[in-house]
């Protein structure tokens, strides 16, 4: 016996094959990993923008902060304006630049919170040394305020000297 169609007017479910819901509900998982995805990539480009903004703001303010102290020493003619900006170096070679022959530098002390006070505990040869030391400090336009302290005269002169280091004003 042979199988006759069906004519009638009521409809059956049609039943859709076991390998294309699989495949349905496989697409419809890689859709929703695949949005999953994109919305954490959207995060992660949130935050590189934002740290890429937190960046550029370093990077401006460490750009204005060069700017100004490359004004400041084309200012100074090199020299830095304030005390407390100059290399210990730089205030040694100072000292250094003022002592005469006969006149040995023991100690200095160098106050960078009270704007550059010196302490120069001095060992001169004679009286002679002694004050030409004194001469030098006062004229040169580094130092400011040279305060003699206490002679000890015996064979040599030993004291103590207070001043300011200040930079050269161009």
């Amino acid at each position: 016996m042979k199988r006759q169609p069906d004519f009638s007017t009521t409809s059956r479910a049609a039943r859709t094959p076991s390998w294309e819901r699989v495949a349905l509900l496989a697409c419809a998982v890689a859709a929703l990993f695949a949005m999953a995805l994109a919305l954490r990539a959207r995060e992660e480009a949130r935050a590189a923008a934002a740290r890429l903004a937190d960046v550029s703001r370093e990077v401006a303010a460490a750009a204005a902060r060069r700017q100004a102290l490359e004004a400041l020493v084309l200012f100074a003619g090199g020299q830095a304006l304030l005390a407390e900006d100059a290399p210990p170096a730089r205030i040694v070679a100072d000292v250094a630049a003022v002592l005469p022959a006969d006149v040995r530098l023991d100690r200095l002390a160098i106050d960078y919170p009270r704007g550059g006070a010196l302490e120069l505990m001095v060992v001169a040869r004679d009286a002679e040394a002694w004050d030409l030391l004194l001469e030098r400090l006062e004229r040169a336009p580094h130092f400011r305020e040279v305060e003699p302290g206490p002679e000890a005269r015996a064979a040599e002169v030993r004291s103590l000297v207070r001043a300011r280091w200040a930079p050269v004003s161009p």
